[in-house]
């Protein structure tokens, strides 16, 4: 039996990549044992519970404003949580230790060090976080998305990485029939279709790009699948008729099969997602996102020809035009979609999980 102990969580796009690597683990390891280590307050709370998996619940913050009491504290919480997790690792046999980045992998990265265990990275950004850059040199495997990663670290690192892509689920692997996806949104098939969205808790740039042009958008001749976020909320008298809007998507498979062309932001998850896809894009990066990793997701695929980089504060004015020129351009998305599929790896929750299970 191997023990195998997870840090994972604060987002969707830290979490998912993990599980998807944790499910091809289960397949190849029938003896193995997962716990994971986070906040009950935020997604892993609810998802990791859910699927039957411990988790060891931690109170530990990262830094959310620099000039603050809870920054000076952080140091004292740091040191607290480590020894707990250097106990835990020691109590439960584990084996290894797999830290998808974030604030949530510092105990846990740094207990294993300390306890002489494996250390397994999983880094889903082209530029990696303070915590996987701290992490780095005391990691036995470090796996990256995009071969662009290495630029960010250390050639004494270089032994260490493998870039074998960010996991995707395997319903977006598996592509469906675009003529059955579109009419499970009430949608016309014989019409191109938009898919945009920001994310589950929406993005205001992108929302208030659509609202601007709303009108221009009931006149044409595409439709859109318009995903506004939980926290987005509009009062609009009356939807035009080629305009799908939710405030969650949850079958986001059947969304991307729809769609011929996708606005969004450009983390990790969505990056990854377009390629396996094979979806053109338009992407408009987080520019709040603390180490700019969204811009660095968008310019590798801007500087591939799969996907448009538009600056947040740009895509008021210019999302509409993009879409009408995109969309009379058959040959340019094509072009797009074959190098958006050019960077995709939708094997890699497998080819990660047998790198794991080589260094036991």
């Amino acid at each position: 039996m191997k023990n195998i102990l997870i840090a994972a969580g604060g987002t969707g796009g830290h979490l998912f990549p993990v599980l998807a690597v944790v499910e091809s683990l289960k397949n190849m390891l029938p003896e193995v044992n997962f716990e994971f280590f986070g906040r009950k307050d935020k997604i892993e709370g609810r998802i990791v519970p859910q699927l039957g998996y411990k988790l060891h619940e931690t109170n530990f913050k990262g830094i959310v404003n620099f000039y603050s009491f809870n920054t000076l504290k952080m140091p004292f919480q740091l040191c607290s949580a480590t020894l707990s997790m250097c106990n835990i690792i020691r109590k439960n046999k584990i084996d290894a230790v797999i830290c998808a980045g974030a604030y949530l992998s510092l105990p846990p990265g740094i207990a294993a060090h300390l306890t002489d265990t494996k250390l397994i990275l999983m880094e889903s950004n082209v530029n990696p976080g303070k915590a996987i850059n701290f992490l780095a040199n005391k990691a036995d495997l470090i796996f990256t998305s995009f071969a662009e990663t290495q630029n960010f670290f250390k050639p004494n690192i270089y032994n260490k990485l493998k870039c074998y892509g960010n996991p995707v689920r395997q319903e977006i692997i598996k592509k469906q029939n675009k003529k059955e996806a579109v009419e499970k949104f009430k949608l016309n098939p014989k019409k191109p279709v938009v898919l945009v969205f920001g994310g589950s808790l929406g993005a205001k740039s992108i929302n208030d790009a659509v609202l601007k042009n709303l009108e221009k958008f009931e006149k044409s001749n595409y439709q859109i699948i318009w995903q506004t976020g939980d926290i987005h909320q509009f009062n609009i008298d009356k939807l035009p008729q080629n305009i799908v809007v939710a405030n969650f998507i949850d079958d986001m498979a059947t969304a991307y099969s729809a769609a011929d062309l996708v606005v969004s932001r450009s983390g990790a998850t969505t990056v990854a997602e377009l390629c396996v896809a094979g979806k053109p894009s338009i992407l408009v990066p987080l520019p709040s996102a603390s180490n700019n990793e969204q811009y660095h997701n968008a310019k590798v695929l801007q500087d591939n020809d799969s996907a448009i980089l538009i600056k947040n504060s740009e895509i008021e004015g210019t999302l509409y035009n993009l879409i009408e020129n995109l969309l009379n351009n058959t040959e340019k998305l094509q072009f797009m979609s074959n190098q958006a599929l050019k960077l995709a790896h939708p094997n890699a929750s497998y080819r990660i999980a047998t790198e794991i299970i080589k260094i036991f």
